[in-house]
């Protein structure tokens, strides 16, 4: 298959799974809470069932790699999401609303796998690394996509998750006309679950977690604390989540940057990068430029380091790439959940300075481990 094709309809498929299913709820958390009054805690709570939901999706795909066809799973994560997108335009209450979340939540999950498989079975060697990036890179796509429609809409932000599910519609019917349609997944051989490989992995599932602890906090409280400092413009606040998905379309290029790099190089700036962007949003939030230049560093960052994910997972697990793929974006979807709860708890007891900035000690701690790749 022509990997420029795969992209094509990959990455606006991760667009919608994780740009308007997932980290949506940050962007439109503002105006949520306008209709549905929720304290910090509460807001953590609920941003933590999306990635729960991850965790039980991503699990379910991994376990099932070898049984059904990597397009069976786009569907279900194509209707996940729709029904989740349109749970949440109507919900009135936190309990119906995390319904809507934790079922957007599971599409996340269920949607990157099966893109590592058919990468791995239809695209040339040379190409792989560098189309699973790119169509990792849909985030930034999706994330930019809800911040310009948040804008638009102004506070309508029912009427903002309709269009995230009018969208999501789209997009599934294309990816079930264009994937090949009797590829199965069924390999010989082990899936992944040799003992050499899972002590290689120990320092990839460690990064992970505190990678997902250290970056939630910024997923779900950064545009929130921007919007209510009163010496920030109210433009930069509203356009916060446009500028973290544009500059997420340099992450795209972390495939060429393993390429020519190499993996230690690659993770080690992406982790100082992210690090930093929630160490600024701390400091000195206030500034203009700083208030600029954090988004643009945790954007570029975030999917940088979950393109250098992608590839030491894969390089670590080869007998299975879904189960390469899908083990460290498990261990962070888990670290973000647990980051997410305690954010919130944080924020309430401590405020949002505090919260940063610890954020980005966490992150810098995982400098300490070094991917080895065989």
């Amino acid at each position: 298959m022509n990997p420029k094709k795969l992209i094509a309809v990959g990455l606006p498929m991760i667009a919608v799974t994780y740009g308007l299913s997932r980290f949506s709820y940050g962007l439109m958390l503002p105006y949520i809470n306008e209709t549905i009054n929720m304290d910090q805690s509460t807001s953590g709570v609920l941003s933590s069932l999306s990635y729960i939901a991850y965790c039980i999706a991503i699990l379910f795909a991994m376990v099932f790699s070898n049984k059904v066809t990597p397009k069976s799973f786009l569907v279900v994560a194509g209707l996940s999401s729709i029904v989740g997108l349109g749970i949440i335009s109507i919900s009135f209450h936190p309990v119906v609303l995390g319904l809507g979340i934790f079922l957007a939540g599971l599409s996340t999950g269920v949607s990157s796998p099966p893109y590592a498989n058919i990468v791995s079975t239809n695209v040339e060697t040379r190409f792989q690394n560098q189309t699973n990036s790119w169509i990792n890179s849909g985030t930034s796509i999706g994330t930019a996509s809800t911040g310009a429609i948040a804008i638009l809409m102004t506070n309508s932000w029912r009427e903002t998750y309709l269009i995230f599910m009018i969208i999501a519609i789209f997009v599934l019917i294309v990816n079930y006309k264009v994937l090949p349609k009797h590829q199965s997944s069924e390999r010989k051989g082990t899936v992944g679950y040799s003992k050499k490989e899972w002590r290689r992995s120990f320092q990839l599932i460690i990064a992970s977690f505190f990678i997902g602890i250290s970056c939630s906090a910024y997923w779900t409280f950064s545009r929130d604390f921007i919007l209510n400092l009163d010496r920030v413009p109210t433009y930069l606040g509203e356009w916060f989540w446009v500028i973290i998905g544009v500059a997420g379309l340099l992450g795209g290029t972390s495939g060429a940057f393993i390429q020519e790099f190499g993996l230690v190089s690659a993770y080690r700036l992406s982790v100082l990068t992210i690090s930093t962007s929630s160490l600024i949003l701390g400091i000195h939030p206030g500034n203009n430029i700083t208030g600029f230049l954090s988004p643009v560093l945790f954007g570029s960052s975030y999917i940088f380091i979950t393109g250098v994910f992608i590839v030491w997972g894969i390089s670590v697990f080869k007998t299975n790439p879904s189960f390469g793929l899908g083990i460290p974006f498990l261990i962070l979807a888990l670290g973000q959940a647990i980051g997410s709860i305690i954010s919130g708890v944080v924020a309430d007891i401590s405020g949002y300075y505090i919260l940063f900035i610890g954020a980005s000690i966490i992150g810098y701690v995982t400098l300490v481990f070094k991917p080895k790749v065989n």
